[in-house]
């Protein structure tokens, strides 16, 4: 059978997979926790406050590993899947590549001369994307919660600029950023509305995208969320 039947003619957009980012209490945690049939996968010990269902506090990689390969495949009624925070993923990930020795470090670790941070990718690109995109495709969505920091960023014309971001590693940054079909910020506007900032009107402040044509800002519930991923598909593919 020739490989040219498997072409793929019409769209067929997966479960929402992507970044929520913002400052500490802009309500992104509880963002995720209110969801009906929603797990918040705790690597960051910060959701006790919230009224959710989630996992127990993942203190090392092998726990958290163990959690997203029961998601991947174990038989559960969760549509939606939450990771609190990624930032702090990467770091229990890190440890895991160094030891948790306190005196290593990724350019020290597995010989030295940056190895560590070779292998720290390979973590990344052949263990941890693959296990997201497995869970996204049983059908759930996929929302990685971040904090926020200032980075300079570098465009394709050389110009660099100052942006809030997501606060991951920059050796790793546009990894996820590129992997995401979304990457919003949350933010609490002057109102006191918390709202998303989408990137579709594209702001320069923020590392902002989404690729359902979104509107530039939307509410920061998870409602209004799916409503205008909805209706950024039905515009871009009308039927």
């Amino acid at each position: 059978m020739s490989l040219l039947k498997n072409v793929i003619t019409k769209p067929e957009p997966a479960p929402p997979k992507g970044i929520i980012y913002a400052a500490y209490g802009a309500g992104k945690t509880t963002l995720v926790g209110s969801i009906k049939k929603s797990l918040l996968v705790d690597c960051e010990n910060g959701a006790g406050t919230v009224n959710c269902q989630r996992t127990p506090y993942l203190e090392t990689w092998p726990e958290i590993e163990s959690w997203l390969t029961a998601l991947e495949k174990e038989d559960h009624g969760y549509s939606v899947v939450g990771i609190d925070t990624l930032d702090w993923l990467v770091r229990r990930l890190e440890e895991h590549v160094t030891g948790r020795q306190l005196t290593q470090t990724l350019n020290k670790s597995h010989g030295g001369y940056g190895n560590g941070k070779h292998v720290m990718k390979n973590y990344i690109y052949q263990v941890l994307l693959p296990s997201f995109n497995r869970i996204v495709n049983r059908g759930i969505a996929l929302v990685l919660l971040a904090h926020a920091k200032r980075t300079d960023v570098t465009d394709t014309d050389g110009i660099t600029t100052e942006k809030t971001a997501p606060d991951i590693p920059d050796d790793y940054l546009n990894t996820f950023v590129e992997w995401a079909d979304f990457c919003c910020l949350g933010q609490i506007d002057q109102e006191g509305n918390r709202v998303l900032i989408t990137g579709s009107d594209g702001s320069s402040r923020a590392m902002v995208k989404n690729r359902y044509g979104m509107p530039p800002v939307i509410d920061m519930t998870w409602p209004a969320f799916t409503t205008a991923v909805t209706n950024g598909l039905a515009a871009k593919f009308p039927a």
